[in-house]
């Protein structure tokens, strides 16, 4: 498995965690701890969404890198 992929299964175990521990502080889930947790799962994946596109760019980015490297090699 690639390190993005690892990152990436990380990140989900993360969020998986934060959306447990919100549900567990919530109490039981009254109206106003629901949305509260809802807004935190919210920023939460939108942050997930931001490291994704990084880790795309970087994996990107190293994987031209390894190329040039190859080619620089004559590999």
């Amino acid at each position: 498995m690639s390190k993005l992929g690892e990152a990436e299964k990380r990140l989900q175990r993360a969020v998986t965690a934060l959306e447990q521990a919100a549900v567990a502080r919530s109490g039981g889930g009254t109206a106003e701890s629901e949305e509260a947790a809802d807004v935190e799962i919210e920023a939460a994946q939108a942050r997930i969404a931001e490291l994704q596109a990084v880790n795309a760019s970087v994996a990107e980015k190293l994987d031209g890198a390894i190329l040039r490297v190859k080619k620089i090699l004559g590999s």
